[in-house]
């Protein structure tokens, strides 16, 4: 993660967080953001009493969707004011502040039936992706669990590429957006089975099993 993405800076974003993102999901980055959501719940196949940790939970928009299905729900994030934004929408969610790249809480180690990010891994570069991704697998994932990961991301290295050439006035070097083709390749030579959707032309689903 760049030294910039404090969670000082994520606070000062939380209060008009929900909106600015309204405002621009119909452009890069955030093309298609609600669709993205929407899909990785379909993904994650939701049933009562699963236990779900959403990993980067930010004001909570993909964690409320799972209220309905009588999911119990856990989330991470390292900004204050974000969990406090996720509590207002998730009043019944078990909320956990930690960097999601550091050593996890003791309290996570219960076994979850479902992991889930949305737009919160694409701080972090190709092998923290990689590294965070196998310890979810292997410290908090049941046998028979599922990741599910919406993110800024494109089919392959090549569109990836094509993609920073023409948006080269809006594109952020100091975010590391996914190449699925990339991506699958590395986690399948840790064992991960992965299924890669593209739902906009910058945003895609990751679902993460074991092989």
């Amino acid at each position: 993660m760049t030294p910039e993405r404090t969670p000082e800076l994520f606070d000062s974003w939380a209060e008009n967080y929900d909106d600015f993102v309204d405002t621009v999901s119909d452009r890069f980055p955030f093309a298609g953001y609600h669709q993205v959501l929407d899909r990785m719940v379909e993904l994650s196949d939701p049933k009562e009493g699963m236990r779900v940790l959403d990993m980067g939970i930010g004001t909570g928009g993909l964690a409320k969707r799972f209220v309905d299905f009588n999911c119990e729900i856990w989330g991470l994030d390292y900004s204050s004011k974000m969990l406090e934004k996720a509590a207002q929408k998730v009043p019944s969610a078990h909320l956990v502040k930690a960097d999601i790249r550091s050593e996890w809480p003791s309290e996570l180690r219960i076994g979850f039936d479902l992991i889930v990010s949305a737009y919160s891994i694409h701080h972090l570069d190709l092998n923290a992706k990689l590294d965070t991704i196998k310890r979810m697998h292997d410290e908090l994932l049941n046998k028979e669990g599922r990741i599910v990961i919406g993110d800024v991301s494109f089919r392959s290295f090549a569109e990836r590429a094509a993609a920073r050439r023409e948006l080269a006035h809006e594109w952020d070097d100091y975010e590391y957006y996914w190449a699925a083709d990339e991506t699958k390749t590395m986690l399948w030579g840790e064992g991960l089975y992965v299924v890669y959707e593209q739902i906009s032309f910058c945003g895609g689903v990751y679902l993460i099993v074991s092989v």
